[in-house]
């Protein structure tokens, strides 16, 4: 992240989504305020008045906003501070782990 004009300048999503992760504690626990922090500071949007036809054209850069948070947080980095979403990660995790150990077995028998 460089500085220009006293506004930082990020050189990807991943830098953009990491400061505003840092900035907003809360944007770590909830995607849509992330986004809508996204589009406030780094898109400098006025909100909530978007237009809908520049909303339409942010919409898959802000699928990828949530993407990046999803990969600075399996890091270990910048993780959730609310405890629910800790424990809803938590169980989905031991699920999908769960569900791999009874699919893998499967998988080699038909190889």
């Amino acid at each position: 992240m460089s500085t220009e004009n006293g506004a930082p300048k990020f050189k990807s999503t991943n830098e953009e989504v990491e400061f505003l992760l840092s900035k907003y504690p809360e944007a770590k626990n909830n995607d849509f305020y992330l986004q809508w922090v996204w589009l406030r500071e780094i898109m400098q949007l006025d909100l909530p008045e978007i237009p809908w036809r520049k909303f339409q054209m942010l919409a898959g850069k802000m699928g990828s906003v949530r993407r990046a948070r999803q990969k600075i947080q399996s890091q270990g980095r910048l993780l959730p501070t609310d405890q629910r979403i800790l424990d809803r990660r938590r169980r989905w995790r031991m699920i999908r782990l769960n569900e791999r150990k009874l699919i893998d077995p499967l998988r080699s028998r038909s190889e």
